[in-house]
């Protein structure tokens, strides 16, 4: 990048009162990835739901308890886990970008990594109204100027490029 691009870089963060040298993951590279990590975090929710014998519509209803419980263990773990670590999920590795504290752009906390992995999970499971209220969750970043969806702000976190 060059110094007027370095700068300006500096100004808008500045304003955003985001740290210096971070710059926000585009909100493609932010959906893109998301869709990467749902397809990896199905497969082990898919694997449970075989071994107990689901084949049709009716299955799914008498096994949902055990079924929701496989979907709330797999994402929690995979996204609590992997940004705890690396700050990235395999979604994030992909597409460049890493999730770190607003307030250092540095590596995040692991209470900050669980935070911001069960506030999706924690509205996913309102009777009714789950899957509404994550999608909420996530695309609350659309409408932020610092891109973050209300699961970044309850964990302070921001999701930046990586490269």
């Amino acid at each position: 990048m060059s110094l007027g691009g370095d700068l300006e870089q500096a100004r808008q963060n500045e304003a955003l009162g985001l740290p210096a040298g971070v710059r926000l993951a585009a909100m493609w590279k932010r959906v893109l990835a998301q869709i990467l990590d749902q397809l990896i975090v199905i497969v082990p929710v898919v694997v449970v739901a075989v071994l107990l014998g689901v084949r049709n519509a009716n299955d799914v209803a008498v096994h949902q308890f055990a079924i929701n419980v496989a979907v709330v263990f797999s994402v929690f773990t995979y996204e609590f886990v992997m940004v705890a670590l690396w700050g990235r999920t395999v979604g994030k590795f992909a597409l460049g970008t890493r999730v770190v504290r607003i307030d250092t752009g540095e590596h995040l906390l692991w209470w900050s990594s669980a935070i911001r992995a069960l506030v999706p999970l924690a509205a996913g499971v309102v009777p009714g109204a789950g899957m509404f209220l994550s999608l909420v969750i996530y695309a609350s970043a659309f409408f932020d100027r610092r891109h973050q969806g209300w699961h970044d702000r309850a964990a302070g976190t921001i999701v930046v490029d990586a490269r």
